[in-house]
């Protein structure tokens, strides 16, 4: 459950619009202002240990009985311009749910690129202001602890209340709970568990938030550390690429990555950020995308198992002021994989084992998939060209994905037919309540082939299990793809046909006679 929490939380921090009028002159229904209203208002901020800025958008003035708005001096070039999503006055108090997220993206980058300063907001202090619309965030922080920037928030000063206008506003800020998330890239999906064949590439997403603190704190850590189990190798010619919104962020400057191999095959990546270069995005968060490729010490089930993880653990300071004062995130997911072993048995006797077989494996599409296999020491190697049945009559294709494949006999063992149409079989796997793999599997012949049957599975050496598909052969006559009629079917049909030549004969042999005889009495 907690995880489809996560899956639904936004990183665009969502913005809170406390009251939004017209941009332009205020609606006949709002109230009238008063002779004696003041010309500045106040912001109130209700959250202990927190420092925000306010950055005034748009600034009120006062025509008539009415206020109008324009865009403030550092705000001008903001709108209608398509580096920042071309926003109109008009438009802001008309957006969406979503596109106020959007709004929140764009109007963060504006401040960012032109370095816009904004008013300190002290908490539960009146902080005067002139009259106008803020977008006000949160910066810092006075506690000692860590904290995760609030929402930010759009207000205007003054504020309709009732039938009279506010001059003092109070806000209560929402805290964001610190989050470290990580997904699978399949397309447009992000999920906590993939299936694969071996050799894919898997695609990583992690997305986590920026702690604040205490202006001018030091030596604050921010950490990812990456560990992918042995049946994963990292990309590293592809590397991480590290954004915040449209942010993208330089290796050696703003983080460092540190790569070790581990003893049991497992690799532990660690990515250490300058913190100093990431606090301005405490709003948007950090976003990591990178990659492995399944390999061929996958960790290869029938039933529900750890598979192949990629754990992530977020350190960061939690108390700049005491030593070793950290707190710890942490997310994973899983690739899982499959198998299986052909056993080639003779048709009549089951228990005879056929040597020399030579089988491949295409998938739907039509391409060949299987890329290693297990030699008679149970050793993962590569498979090249056709997986070929040893002396126990079996060969084994690892590293497959959930899906349909196709086993077609290339090459028969010697002294029997050639199964003429190829032994279909599907992988299904099993998924929990929440749509995630659990490493478990079935397998079934998926055609009308009766020459290939599920039987139990295989264990290896190395721990791991894979179906077994028993696929029969016919000695002699090559065979209709549904099985044929068996060697005692055979056996009648030559015997019938040769009985028929017998009579044939004897047939031509009398006429022949009958024709000499005709030819000596004339």
């Amino acid at each position: 459950m907690r995880n489809n929490i996560l899956k639904k939380f936004s990183f665009i921090m969502a913005f809170m619009f406390i009251f939004i009028t017209t941009s332009i002159p205020v609606f006949a229904s709002t109230p009238s202002i008063s002779k004696d209203a003041p010309s500045k208002g106040s912001i109130t901020i209700s959250k202990k240990g927190a420092v925000f800025t306010a950055y005034k958008l748009l600034d009120a003035i006062k025509s008539g009985d009415a206020y109008e708005y324009s865009p403030s001096n550092n705000f001008k070039d903001f709108f209608n311009n398509s580096q920042y999503g071309s926003y109109s006055q008009e438009a802001i108090p008309k957006l969406s749910g979503e596109e106020v997220k959007e709004f929140a993206v764009n109007l963060h980058k504006y401040v960012l690129d032109n370095k816009i300063s904004g008013q300190e907001l002290t908490d539960g202090q009146k902080n005067t202001v002139d009259l106008g619309y803020y977008l006000v965030t949160e910066t810092s922080s006075t506690s000692d602890g860590a904290a995760v920037a609030s929402t930010p928030i759009i207000v205007s000063v003054p504020q309709v209340s009732g039938d009279s206008w506010n001059y003092d506003v109070t806000i209560n800020p929402k805290d964001n709970t610190p989050i470290l998330e990580k997904n699978i890239v399949k397309e447009e999906q992000r999920v906590k568990t993939s299936s694969e064949n071996i050799g894919d590439v898997v695609k990583y997403e992690v997305k986590a938030s920026i702690p604040v603190y205490q202006k001018n704190a030091q030596n604050i850590m921010y950490k990812f550390t990456d560990t992918m189990s042995k049946g994963l190798t990292y990309d590293e010619k592809t590397g991480f690429k590290v954004t915040s919104g449209d942010k993208v962020f330089t290796k050696g400057t703003d983080y460092t990555v540190d790569v070790k191999k581990q003893e049991d095959g497992s690799t532990i990546i660690i990515i250490n950020f300058n913190y100093d270069n990431i606090k301005a995005y405490s709003e948007t968060g950090i976003t990591l995308n990178y990659q492995a490729t399944l390999n061929k010490d996958a960790v290869i089930n029938t039933q529900a198992n750890e598979g192949n993880p990629n754990n992530i653990q977020l350190d960061y300071t939690n108390n700049p002021h005491v030593k070793d004062s950290y707190k710890k995130l942490n997310d994973k997911v899983t690739t899982y994989t499959w198998g299986f072993g052909i056993k080639k048995v003779d048709s009549e006797v089951n228990s005879k084992l056929l040597q020399g077989a030579e089988f491949s494996v295409k998938d739907e599409s039509g391409k060949t998939v299987a890329k290693y296999t297990y030699d008679e020491k149970g050793q993962v190697v590569s498979l090249s060209g056709n997986g070929i049945t040893n002396s126990k009559g079996v060969t084994t294709f690892i590293g497959l994905k959930e899906g349909k494949y196709s086993i077609k006999e290339e090459v028969a063992p010697s002294g029997y037919s050639l199964l003429k149409n190829p032994v279909e079989v599907t992988i299904t796997a099993n998924k929990d309540e929440s749509g995630n793999y659990t490493g478990a599997a079935t397998i079934e012949v998926s055609n009308s082939n009766k020459a290939g049957k599920i039987i139990n599975d295989i264990s290896e050496n190395d721990g791991n299990i894979l179906f077994n598909v028993q696929i029969e052969n016919h000695a002699g006559f090559s065979l209709p793809s549904t099985g044929g009629l068996g060697n005692t079917g055979f056996i009648k049909i030559a015997i019938i046909l040769l009985s028929i030549v017998c009579v044939l004969a004897i047939l031509g042999l009398g006429y022949t006679k009958f024709e000499n005889s005709r030819k000596t009495k004339n």
